[in-house]
């Protein structure tokens, strides 16, 4: 088995933290010094229980959390540093692949059934333990095991970036037959996008503006035209590419030159006041609804100053660890704040039913595409130049796909 994975190495991942913050170091994270480490001699492992499978992988893509460990973003200060974690985690979550092996208890797939992970965090499904609350709600991403030994201490799995992983099968979902390799590794980035839509849906009427128009942003586009079509949706973005790619996806505006301005005479606000800083301004007016998928201080700062009084910030950008930022209009304008945590299950049109076959279903009958969005291939053992695009991030650059076999 061949797999990448982030090495839990204390002072290998202070050393990637350091490399990663100064643009004159950075070419030190492309070393051996990385926290990411890529293994291609491991003996396949066996499957531990008869519910397992393995999964041989034909593509994967990278995500903006692939990038994270790639830098080692994770905080001390993050809610997340106190929960027990495994020493490797295995990367790769958008990724299709082919069932090769199944236990013998295995009822859900067979040999050769195309698959994809569904729960990639550490919770019940991941781990091979009896569901918590939430996880038996199909919530996964809210699992309360998290901090929890799993099933079998494993010390190889692998994930998506791999040429094969083993997982339980309550892990995985079955990807449509009527969708290509290239739409099946946008699934699970899609799913993102639409739960972050669904999981608070718009009223008619609403201006919303979607800050940062990457995958997740632009699938956010795209779904609020399929949920709420009677919106105006403005998207907001540093290239040029990707605001064209919003506007034919079905953005109505973009949001160009100052932010604040833009947004008051876009909205019918008030004019812009300007404190004893020239970069403490504010207005009265804005968005009704804003869907942050940047991230960071930065974005949370100018995020909240762009909403209408009682206006919905739905959080969908991090960056994994603790931020600052002005929380003023929270409290003032009596904003709500929405956090999104990648899918689960959804109610929509009067049914239940988990994200990824919603999404799918969608797909196939044409209400979403993902054409054009797949901009780039490399191979495996390349990696290295698929981080190195990912964070150079230049125009023309949307989804980064690993080819796995």
């Amino acid at each position: 088995m061949k797999t990448i994975y982030y090495d839990k190495d204390i002072p290998r991942i202070l050393l990637t933290k350091g490399a990663a913050k100064f643009k004159a170091t950075r070419g030190l994270l492309y070393t051996g010094i990385n926290a990411v480490k890529f293994n291609v001699n491991i003996p396949d492992p066996p499957l531990p229980a008869d519910n397992w499978v393995r999964v041989k992988n034909i593509a994967c893509g990278v995500c903006g959390t692939d990038v994270s460990f790639f830098k080692s973003t994770t905080g001390t200060n993050s809610a997340l540093e106190p929960i027990p974690a495994s020493k490797k985690t295995f990367l790769g979550h958008e990724n299709v692949g082919v069932i090769s092996e199944v236990g013998a208890a295995v009822t859900d797939f067979k040999v050769g059934d195309r698959v994809g992970i569904r729960a990639y965090m550490a919770g019940c499904d991941n781990k091979d333990l009896p569901r918590c609350k939430n996880c038996a709600e199909g919530n996964y991403s809210l699992c309360t095991n998290y901090g929890a030994k799993p099933r079998f201490d494993l010390e190889w799995t692998g994930a998506g970036w791999g040429d094969s992983f083993i997982a339980p099968q309550q892990q995985l979902y079955h990807v449509y037959d009527e969708l290509t390799n290239d739409q099946a590794v946008m699934i699970e980035p899609s799913c993102v996008s639409v739960h972050a839509v669904l999981l608070n849906p718009p009223k008619a009427g609403e201006k919303i503006l979607v800050m940062g128009c990457g995958v997740i942003g632009l699938g956010i586009v795209q779904a609020l035209r399929v949920i709420q079509p009677d919106c105006e949706i403005w998207a907001m973005s540093r290239t040029k590419d990707k605001l064209d790619f919003a506007l034919r996806l079905g953005a109505d505006h973009i949001l160009t030159g100052d932010a604040l301005e833009a947004a008051s005479e876009a909205t019918g606000g008030s004019e812009v006041y300007q404190g004893m800083s020239h970069k403490n301004r504010y207005f009265f007016g804005g968005f009704d609804r804003l869907y942050d998928c940047i991230g960071g201080d930065w974005a949370n700062t100018l995020g909240v100053r762009l909403l209408a009084s009682r206006g919905t910030f739905v959080k969908v950008g991090h960056h994994m660890n603790a931020v600052k930022y002005d929380e003023t209009p929270v409290w003032w304008q009596e904003l709500t704040v929405i956090g999104v945590d990648s899918h689960g299950m959804e109610e929509y049109e009067g049914r239940k039913l988990y994200t990824f076959d919603l999404v799918q279903e969608w797909m196939r009958d044409g209400k979403y595409s993902v054409d054009g969005f797949v901009s780039h291939h490399f191979k495996l053992d390349d990696y290295k130049k698929a981080y190195k695009l990912a964070m150079e991030n230049p125009p023309g650059v949307f989804k980064i796909v690993l080819d796995c076999q």
